[in-house]
C-alpha cells in the first residue's frame, strides 16, 4: 500500500520577493526607529537649528510676490507645525509605534512567507498602526503628513500582496 504524501505548495516568486523586501524594509525601519528613540533628547538641538531656518525661510515667503496669501498661510502653518510638534517625548512614541508597527509587519511578512493569508491581515496592522498612531501622536496636519510618508511603501506593498493573495492559504 502506497501512502501518498502531500507535497508542501511551493512558494510563489513574487511572494518571495516581497517579503524579503518585508524583511529589509521593516527591519530597517526598526533599527533606525531604535535610533531614533535613543537619541530623543538631540531633537532639541536640532529643532531649534531649523526653526531658526524656518524663521528665515519664511521671512523669504513672506517677501515674495509668486506666492498668494492663502498659500503662505498653509505653509505658515506646516512650519509651525512642525516646531510645535517635534518635541523629544514625541519622537519617542512616533518610534516605539514605528517600531511595534515594524514587527507586525515583519510578523505578517514571515506568515505569509509560509503561504498563510492571515499574514497579510497581520501586515494590514502594521500599517494601519503607523498611520492612527502618527495622527494621534503629531496631530491632523503634522500626522497625516507623517502618517503618508510612512505608509506610502506599506500602502503599495499592501496591493502587491492582495493581488497574490490566491496564491496563500
Amino acid at each position: 500500500m502506497e501512502e501518498s504524501q502531500l507535497q508542501p505548495q511551493p512558494r510563489n516568486t513574487f511572494i518571495t520577493i516581497l517579503c524579503v523586501l518585508t524583511f529589509i524594509g521593516s527591519g530597517w525601519g526598526i533599527l533606525s526607529n531604535i535610533m531614533n528613540y535613543v537619541n530623543a533628547n538631540s531633537i532639541e538641538v536640532t529643532s531649534e537649528a531649523i526653526e531658526e531656518s524656518m524663521d528665515e525661510a519664511m521671512e523669504q515667503i513672506q517677501d515674495s510676490d509668486d506666492i498668494t496669501d492663502k498659500q503662505k498661510g498653509l505653509i505658515e502653518k506646516i512650519m509651525n507645525g512642525v516646531s510645535e510638534v517635534l518635541t523629544p517625548a514625541n519622537v519617542r512614541k512616533s518610534s516605539l509605534i514605528s517600531i511595534l508597527s515594524g514587527l507586525l509587519c515583519i510578523f505578517g511578512a514571515v506568515l505569509m512567507w509560509n503561504l498563510r493569508k492571515v499574514g497579510f491581515y497581520v501586515y494590514i496592522g502594521g500599517i494601519l498602526l503607523v498611520i492612527i498612531g502618527m495622527i494621534v501622536i503629531f496631530g491632523p496636519l503634522m500626522g497625516a503628513i507623517s502618517a503618508f510618508s510612512a505608509a506610502f511603501g506599506g500602502f503599495i506593498m499592501t496591493i502587491l500582496y492582495g493581488v497574490n493573495l490566491k496564491h496563500m492559504n
